[in-house]
């Protein structure tokens, strides 16, 4: 949905673009094509993505510049790159396509070690949280961030398979969720994709950061300025959705969608992603502070 973006953030008008989550930096490249003047800042938890959006950014240097970090903590990062407000913000949830890509990164059902992390320095992997969570929470994890219907039959599953052995390996992993789910591999959608995609979340503490990080990007942004923010999970579109109509009703916010923004048809059909994807966005008011 970039032409979407660019058309809410006002990108032919340039100045300063926060991507707090660049990604392969997409969207940052349409942002700095779109006017001479456009500098983006971008973000991304997971150092080998950053070193891959600035290395497919480098036809905009100096225009631009790429920084392995967390939305969370947007204002520290900006100050440290001597900017002191954006101009607009965009935030990308969820992971890349490159990551379900790697095995080795352990985010797909292909096989390969349980890691899962967006940082792989920083914070437990998936076994090692496999390995020590209590059943009930592994239960309320795979419901609430997943939607896995058969929550509890699953965490009970892969509790009884930890007492056997480790969970090491991610292909083992999906196998136990297959047969304790009862999904058959053959179906659209993998028995398994509502539990990988709840693990990651918890993994990477996705909703934790969301939650600090949306009025952090938002101390971030210049009165006038711009934010939209793309998810691809209802919890999280469920969380923006409120935080942008909180701020509305407070003062803090015209909203620019009253409803989200789907992908189109074409859209779909060039990238099946999309068809989870909700665009909202917001302009912040005048006299809003940091």
């Amino acid at each position: 949905m970039v032409r979407e973006v660019l058309d809410l953030l006002r990108a032919a008008e340039g100045g300063l673009l926060l991507d707090g989550t660049v990604g392969l930096g997409g969207h940052a490249a349409a942002w700095l094509a779109a006017a001479e003047g456009a500098r983006v800042l971008g973000l991304d938890r997971d150092g080998e993505m950053a070193e891959r959006a600035a290395a497919n950014l480098a036809p905009f240097a100096p225009r631009f510049r790429v920084v392995q970090g967390t939305f969370a903590e947007a204002r520290r990062i900006l100050r440290e790159c001597e900017e002191s407000r954006a101009d607009a913000a965009l935030l990308d949830l969820g992971a890349n396509s490159v990551h379900f890509d790697d095995p080795a990164r352990g985010f797909s059902f292909a096989g390969g070690p349980l890691d899962a992390r967006f940082d792989r320095g920083a914070g437990e992997t998936l076994a090692a949280l496999l390995a020590r969570i209590p059943e009930e929470e592994l239960a309320d994890a795979l419901f609430l961030l997943g939607g896995e219907r058969h929550s509890r039959r699953i965490a009970r599953a892969l509790c009884a398979e930890r007492r056997r052995a480790p969970l090491r390996d991610a292909a083992r992993l999906a196998d136990v969720v297959a047969r304790a789910s009862g999904g058959r591999r053959g179906s659209r959608i993998h028995p398994a994709t509502r539990t990988f995609q709840a693990l990651r979340m918890l993994v990477n503490d996705e909703m934790g950061h969301l939650e600090r990080g949306l009025p952090e990007v938002v101390g971030c942004i210049r009165p006038g300025g711009r934010l939209a923010v793309l998810s691809f999970h209802s919890g999280e579109d469920g969380r923006v959705k409120r935080f942008f109509r909180e701020g509305a009703r407070a003062g803090r916010f015209r909203l620019l969608t009253r409803k989200p923004l789907l992908a189109g048809e074409d859209e779909v059909a060039r990238n099946p992603r999309s068809r989870s994807a909700r665009l909202r966005a917001v302009e912040v008011a005048e006299g809003v502070e940091a």
